[in-house]
Order: C-alpha cells, then structure tokens, then sequence
C-alpha cells in the first residue's frame, strides 16, 4: 500500500496526515513489524459506543461565516413565534365559538321544550272548548245560571205543495211572518 503524496499534508511536529480521515501516517517500518492481528469472532449485536467530542475541539470558523450563520437563525425565531401565536389564536378562537354555540344550544333547547308546553296548553284549551259547546253542556249551564228552556215551538209557514214553486203576492188573508198582527193573534 502506498500512500499518494497528493492526498497527504504535513500537520506538524513531524506527522503527516491522508485527507480522507486525516490521520497520521503510520511509516512502514511499524506496519512490517505489527503482529497479525487475530480472526474475528461473530459477537452479538452490540451498539457501538457513541463518542462525544468536545465544544472546544471544533475547527475554527472564519469570522464572515459566523456572522452568515446567525444571520439565517435570527429570521427563524420571529417566524416560529409568528406561526405559534397564530396556531394559539385560532385555538382559543375555536375555544370561544365553541362556548358560544354550546350556549345557543341550551337556548334552543329550552325556547324548544317551552314551545312545546304551549302548544300542549292550546290543545288543552281547544278541547275544554269542544266540550263545553256541546249542546248537553250548553244546556245543564244554562240551568245552572237559572236559564229555563224555551217552550213555545217557533211558528213555521207550511206552503202547499203545488204552491212551492208557484211565486205570487201575497193576499189580504195572508199575513206575512213575524208582522205586528201575528204577534197580537199569539
């Protein structure tokens, strides 16, 4: 194996690094030398450790990319406050017009169930009516108020039948219905 001298730097202190997972070159004097290394056995599934690096061991930033870094994170905080308060608003807006059709829903139920109860009174009272027109009812109040019925029958005209369809004046024999000298004779 030989390394490129394209791909490898110079990292001080004598060491050189590849730029593929910039680690030291190991000369070949060690390599040559290093015990085989034993077969691998299967092992179970095990989840490799994680490594954590230190804050301090991050590589510098320039100065300009700093600044163009915040620069795109500071609009993003206006704008999550932004779409938290609308989501806030339009749950407390659902929350009131809710309460406010919850309320017309009582109302309605009651304007209902009072409808309801008026409508049973009307028919109640249109009953009682009936009843009391009847004219067995009409009459056993009027005994009641002290009323006494009625004993002279009215006076009919009775017209022959061959006269019925006949239309002629009346005579001097004749008198009419309900006329002064009728109610004398009576």
């Amino acid at each position: 194996m030989s390394i490129d001298k394209d791909t490898t730097r110079d990292i001080g202190g004598g060491q050189t690094a590849t730029a593929v997972g910039e680690r030291p070159a190991v000369p070949a004097a060690r390599r040559a030398a290093a015990p085989p290394r034993p077969q691998k056995t299967p092992r179970r599934a095990t989840p490799a450790p994680r490594r954590v690096t230190p804050a301090t061991s991050t590589p510098p930033v320039a100065e300009g990319s700093r600044r163009a870094s915040s620069a795109r994170t500071a609009p993003r905080t206006p704008f999550v406050l932004l779409v938290v308060g609308l989501l806030c608003g339009g749950l407390v807006s659902l929350l009131l017009l809710n309460t406010v059709l919850a309320q017309d829903s009582f109302r309605m139920s009651d304007l209902l169930h009072s409808t309801q109860r008026l409508r049973q009174e009307a028919q109640d009272k249109s009953k009682e009516l009936l009843i009391k027109s009847q004219p067995g009812e009409i009459a056993r109040r009027a005994k009641e108020q002290g009323d006494k019925p009625d004993a002279t029958a009215p006076d009919i005209l009775v017209i022959p039948s061959e006269e019925q369809g006949a239309g002629r004046q009346a005579s001097q024999a004749q008198t009419p219905v309900g006329s002064q000298a009728e109610v004398a004779t009576r």
